[in-house]
C-alpha cells in the first residue's frame, strides 16, 4: 500500500470552505495533518448576504476531529486579510485553493452589467487578490501550491453562463501563466474542471446527479496536486464522480500557404478541408508550441529556394550522430523529444542586408570614434574616410540575432526566454566585412550539455555572401537555466588560456556612456529589455539596466584590434571570450592585452569594471594572422 500522503506543518487557504467542495477540501487536507484557513463570506449561492455559520461549521468539524483549523469571514475581493488570518493563526502559508464562486445565470441577450460585474469579481478578480497576496509569501519561502477552479463552462461554454465561463476561463489563463512564472521558485499552480454537487449546481443539474457527484470524488485529486510529491504545474483536469482527466489543447494539422504572396478568403475555403483536419493533431503546450508553425513554413519556404540546395552545409557542425525525424517545426529532431534530442535541430535560414549606415552604427555603440577627431577610428564611422571606410570585425556579432528568436520554438527545448543566459560567444572571419551586403544565415544546434540545473546548447551560426561563400561562422554557447538534469553528457571542463605572469602588453580603458545600451541595442538586433527598462531590469535583480555583454565584446575586441593590429580588419582572424559579469552603463572598461609567448598571431585579453573591480570578460583570445 502506498504510504500516505501528509500535510504536517503545512498551512492550507481554501476560499468558499463552508460547504459543498471547498468543505470536501479542508476536512480532507485537516485530516492529513494541514493546518487549514476555512474561508466563506456565508453569502448566499447569487452573492447576496453574508454570516459566520458555514465556516464556523467546518472549523468546528475539524476541531472535533482533532485537526487545526480557523475561520475567515472576508469576500475574496479582500485577498490581503486572507493570506493576513493564515499569517497570525499559523505563522505561514504553503496552499492556496481558490474555490469561492457564486451564479448569476442569464442569457447573454438579458445579462445586466450587474451580472457580469458580480460574477468577475468573485470569480476572476478574487482569485487574482487571494493569489496575489499569497504569491510573494510562497516565492520567497520556496515553496507553494495553488488550485485555480475552472469549470466545464469555461473549456467549452454554456448557455447562459457567458459571465461565468469568461470568468473561469480567465482562471485557467491565470494558471497557465502563473505556472510559468513560479517553477523556478517550486510554486507550482494547476487547475481543476469538477463535476460536483454543490448549492451552484443544484440549479441547473437534476437532484439525482447532483448526489451522485459527491465533492468527496474530487477532493482527492486536489490534495494530491497540493502535496509535495506532485511536480504537476501548468495543467488542467475535470474531475467527478471516480473519474479524473487531463485536459489540453489539441491542433489540426493546418494548411501552410506560401509567402511573399496575396492569401485571398478563396484560397482559404479552398483548403478548408486541410485547416479542419484533426487526422494528425498536435497538443501546443507553450506559446513556443504556438509558434511552430511560423518556422515550419519558412524552413518550407527555405527549402523551395532554388539557391537553398546549392548553399554549403553549415560550418563546424557537430559529429554527433543523431537519429532525426521530421517535426512541426521544420527542422530535425530525434522523436524523443527532450533537451538533448534537439542536437542537430537546423533554424529555419534567414536572409538579411547591412549597409554603410549599420556599420557606422554598430562602431559607435561599441565606442568607436569616442574622440570624433580620432583619425585612427575614423574609418570605422565615417563613410567617406580617406583611409578607407571599413567594418569593425565584431560587426559579425550582430548577425545570429536575425534568427535568434527562432530558438524558442526549437521541439525538446521549451524554455522562459527570461530564463536563458549567454555564456560564451567565439566568432571567426574568413575575409573582412564587406561595407555593405546581403549576408544568409544558417543556425543548427551543434551539442546540448547537461549542467544539472541548467543546459548548455551550442548555437551556431553560419553566414554566407550573396555568392554562396562563407563570410563568418558564430557559436555562442547558451545558458538555459532549469532545463537541466535531463541525463544528458556534461560536456568539456576546464579552464580558458592562463594569462602570462607579467604586466599587461597593452591596456585600454573607455568609459561607456550612461546611453551605451540604449545605442547598442539599436545597431544589434538585441532588443531584450533588460537593457533598456528599469523595470524590467529591477524585476531581473538588476538596480538598472545593463549594458549587452555583446556590447563589451565589442569593446574588448576594438582594443586588440587597436593595440596588435594596427586597426586593420584584414588581420582579424576571430575572437572569443567568456561573459563573466554584468557592466552598467557609465562604467569603465578596462581591457588588460597580453601577446601570447608560445604563439605570436595569439592575443589573450580580460576586461574588468574599474568602478567595481571584478571580471566582466574572461578567456579571451583572438587569432591575428601574421
Amino acid at each position: 500500500m502506498t504510504n500516505q500522503l501528509r500535510f504536517d506543518r503545512r498551512v492550507a487557504l481554501i476560499t468558499g470552505a463552508g460547504g459543498g467542495l471547498g468543505r470536501a477540501y479542508a476536512l480532507l487536507l485537516a485530516a492529513r495533518g494541514a493546518s487549514v484557513v476555512v474561508n466563506d463570506l456565508g453569502g448566499s449561492m447569487h452573492g447576496e448576504g453574508a454570516g459566520t455559520t458555514a465556516a464556523d461549521r467546518v472549523v468546528a468539524e475539524i476541531q472535533a476531529a482533532g485537526g487545526e483549523a480557523v475561520a475567515n469571514y472576508n469576500s475574496v475581493e479582500d485577498g490581503p486579510r486572507l493570506v493576513q488570518t493564515a499569517l497570525d493563526a499559523f505563522g505561514r502559508l504553503d496552499i492556496v485553493i481558490n474555490n469561492a464562486g457564486i451564479l448569476r445565470d442569464v442569457s447573454f441577450q438579458k445579462m445586466t452589467d450587474d451580472d457580469w460585474e458580480k460574477i468577475y469579481r468573485v470569480h476572476l478578480y478574487g482569485g487574482y487578490q487571494v493569489t496575489r497576496a499569497a504569491w510573494p509569501i510562497l516565492r520567497d519561502q520556496g515553496y507553494g501550491r495553488i488550485i485555480m477552479t475552472s469549470s466545464a463552462a469555461g473549456l467549452y461554454g454554456n448557455f447562459g453562463q457567458a459571465n461565468y465561463s469568461a470568468a473561469k476561463l480567465g482562471l485557467l489563463g491565470l494558471a497557465q501563466t502563473l505556472a510559468v512564472e513560479g517553477r523556478k521558485r517550486n510554486v507550482l499552480v494547476n487547475a481543476i474542471a469538477p463535476l460536483a454537487g454543490s448549492r451552484m449546481t443544484e440549479t441547473i443539474l437534476p437532484p439525482e446527479l447532483v448526489a451522485a457527484l459527491r465533492p468527496e470524488y474530487v477532493a482527492p485529486l486536489v490534495t494530491y496536486l497540493c502535496h509535495e510529491s506532485s511536480l504537476e504545474t501548468g495543467h488542467t483536469f475535470e474531475v467527478g464522480a471516480g473519474w479524473v482527466a487531463r485536459v489540453r489543447w489539441q491542433r489540426g494539422r493546418g494548411a501552410f500557404f506560401p509567402l511573399g504572396e496575396s492569401l485571398t478568403p478563396e484560397a482559404i475555403a479552398e483548403r478548408w478541408g486541410e485547416i479542419d483536419n484533426f487526422d494528425e493533431p498536435t497538443y501546443p503546450e507553450t506559446p513556443t508550441d504556438s509558434f511552430a508553425p511560423v518556422v515550419a513554413n519558412l524552413q518550407r519556404q527555405a527549402k523551395q529556394s532554388p539557391t537553398a540546395d546549392n548553399r554549403p552545409p553549415t560550418a563546424d557542425a557537430s559529429t554527433k550522430a543523431t537519429p532525426a525525424v521530421a517535426t512541426s517545426g521544420g527542422g530535425r529532431q530525434s522523436a524523443v523529444g527532450g533537451p538533448q534530442d534537439a542536437i542537430g535541430y537546423e533554424f529555419a535560414p534567414v536572409t538579411t542586408r547591412y549597409a554603410a549606415k549599420d556599420v557606422s552604427l554598430y562602431a559607435l555603440s561599441v565606442g568607436a570614434a569616442a574622440n570624433a577627431l580620432d583619425a585612427a577610428e575614423l574609418p570605422f564611422v565615417y563613410e567617406l574616410s580617406g583611409d578607407g571606410f571599413r567594418p569593425l570585425p565584431t560587426f559579425a556579432v550582430t548577425f545570429p540575432f536575425a534568427l535568434l528568436w527562432q530558438i524558442t520554438a526549437v521541439p525538446g527545448l521549451r524554455f522562459n526566454p527570461a530564463l536563458l543566459l549567454h555564456g560564451e560567444q567565439s566568432l571567426a572571419l574568413h575575409r573582412p566585412l564587406p561595407t555593405e551586403a546581403t549576408v544568409t544565415h544558417r543556425a543548427r544546434i551543434a551539442d546540448i550539455y547537461d549542467k544539472s540545473s541548467a543546459a548548455l546548447v551550442l548555437l551556431d551560426v553560419t553566414s554566407y555572401d550573396e555568392t554562396g561563400q562563407e563570410l563568418a561562422f558564430n557559436r555562442s554557447s547558451l545558458f538555459i537555466r532549469g532545463l537541466g538534469g535531463f541525463g544528458g553528457e556534461r560536456g568539456p571542463s576546464g579552464g580558458g588560456p592562463t594569462l602570462p605572469d607579467r604586466a599587461p602588453d597593452a591596456t585600454h580603458r573607455q568609459t561607456t556612456t550612461d546611453n551605451q545600451a540604449l545605442l547598442y541595442r539599436l545597431s544589434s538586433g538585441d532588443g531584450n529589455p533588460l537593457h533598456a527598462d528599469p523595470s524590467f531590469a529591477a524585476a531581473g535583480g538588476f538596480a538598472r539596466p545593463i549594458l549587452h555583454g555583446l556590447c563589451t565584446f565589442g569593446f574588448a575586441g576594438r582594443a586588440v584590434l587597436r593595440a596588435f593590429a594596427g586597426n586593420d580588419p584584414a588581420r582579424f582572424k576571430s575572437i572569443k571570450a567568456r561573459f563573466a559579469r554584468h557592466v552598467f552603463p557609465g562604467e569603465t572598461i578596462v581591457t588588460d592585452i597580453w601577446a601570447d609567448d608560445a604563439d605570436a598571431g595569439r592575443i589573450l585579453f580580460q576586461s574588468k569594471v574599474a568602478e567595481r573591480d571584478e571580471v566582466v570578460l574572461s578567456n579571451g583570445v583572438v587569432e591575428l594572422s601574421r
